[in-house]
């Protein structure tokens, strides 16, 4: 088993499984999308134990598989509404009108997360709820759609803010650690010096 399984969805969103110590063996999901059932799938194949699943903010691509999942939720509570009431993003994104998939389970905030392999970093623009998770010891960050390879998340949707993503690109993006390779919410992965030196949003909006 890798420390990393990636899945991307239909909707283009990527979930991702990791292991960030294979001494215990624990295992984080990152992001719930719609069509959960292969990375349950993988899950059960690989017999793994689930110490909770990681929300990076409360868009449906990220967070609609959230009923099929057996298992802690953990989300930055700014982005609770979004991710239990996904009506108006459906509405708004593919024409869809259904009313009866509000999400009634328990969601914990995120910082309530108790482990050593964990860091949280609070990076609103997106979502205000918009959430990026650290793991040091594997060296790797998950941003969603925060920072991607080439781009930078929308600011124009739902809570979004464009001069809370210019702070938390100056404030939070340029911390992180350069040799650390970035999964995003979309796309493919690299490393945080490859995307500072060469995404023109984050370079646009660096110092601004």
């Amino acid at each position: 088993m890798d420390d990393i399984f990636v899945y991307t969805s239909f909707t283009t969103s990527n979930c991702y499984i990791v292991t960030p110590n294979r001494s215990d063996g624990i295992t984080y999901v990152i992001d719930l999308p719609p069509d959960l059932e292969p990375v349950l799938n993988y899950i059960k194949q690989e017999n793994l134990s689930i110490g909770g699943a990681l929300l990076t903010h409360g868009h449906f691509d990220h967070c609609l598989g959230m009923g099929s999942f057996d298992g802690s939720i953990y989300i930055d509570l700014n982005d609770e509404q979004l991710a239990r009431n996904p009506e108006e993003q459906l509405k708004s994104f593919v024409g869809l009108n259904l009313e009866s998939i509000t999400f009634d389970g328990e969601l914990n905030e995120v910082n309530q997360l108790d482990t050593k392999e964990l860091v949280v970093h609070s990076n609103p623009g997106h979502t205000k709820g918009s959430t990026s998770f650290e793991f040091p010891g594997i060296g790797v960050i998950f941003t969603g759609d925060f920072i991607f390879k080439d781009g930078i998340g929308r600011t124009d949707l739902s809570t979004g803010d464009t001069n809370e993503m210019i702070h938390s690109i100056n404030n939070v993006f340029t911390k992180f650690n350069n040799d650390y390779i970035l999964y995003p919410g979309h796309g493919d992965k690299d490393t945080v010096k490859s995307i500072k030196n060469n995404n023109i949003l984050v370079k646009e909006y660096l110092n601004d």
